[in-house]
């Protein structure tokens, strides 16, 4: 069984807006059923590298929007996330008084609430941010590296050198690509002489 890329087992994150054009945020989760060492309970963040965002969920918030989208635990909010992440169906919108975030991945649009962390907090979280980034930027490239080093091993165990002659198409009766085929009235005995006419005798009527 092929070891799974660290990147599957971390916390997911996104890029927003989502598309070939450069990006402006960073999504991300963090908390129980993340896979992130806690720092409480799990919120959704977002980012521009300079000011964030977040869910600001207290337990019983938590518990609020779990009952109004049917959801058991914070973990069904993170897998959630992962795949509206992976389709590129979340949507961040700015608004004067905070912003909003849509996950419109699975039967019912999750629209959530996001508030101004402040200055200090969120110094703190996005200094944490970068480093863990730079941590599962190492270690998938270590990953890639040993990867990478293992594939020659396997091919040259899976396909040896194979060494033979080409054989004729049974069926076809036509020769293989390393068959030299015979010219027209070439010796088979001696291969590039051409072969003599048998000896016909006399013609008497010709006297």
């Amino acid at each position: 069984m092929a070891p799974v890329p660290p990147s599957l087992l971390s916390p997911p994150l996104c890029t927003l807006p989502p598309g070939p054009g450069p990006a402006r945020f960073v999504c991300y989760c963090e908390g129980e059923g993340a896979g992130a060492k806690g720092q409480g309970g799990f919120n959704l963040y977002v980012t521009d590298a300079a000011e964030l965002w977040s869910t600001c969920f207290t337990p019983e918030s938590l518990a609020a929007v779990k009952a109004r989208f049917g959801l058991n635990a914070a973990e069904d909010i993170a897998r959630r996330f992962r795949a509206a992440c992976e389709q590129r169906a979340v949507a961040f919108t700015l608004q004067e008084d905070g912003a909003s975030l849509t996950l419109s991945r699975g039967p019912l649009a999750l629209d959530l609430n996001l508030s101004k962390v402040p200055g200090p907090e969120a110094a703190t979280r996005l200094q944490a941010l970068t480093l863990g980034l730079a941590e599962r930027v190492c270690t998938l490239e270590r990953w890639l590296t040993e990867e990478t080093a293992a594939s020659p091993r396997k091919s040259a165990r899976l396909g040896g050198p194979q060494q033979f002659l080409p054989d004729p198409d049974p069926q076809r009766g036509i020769p293989g690509p390393g068959v030299r085929r015979r010219c027209p009235g070439e010796s088979l005995i001696n291969p590039g002489f051409k072969s003599k006419k048998p000896a016909s005798g006399v013609d008497f009527d010709d006297l």
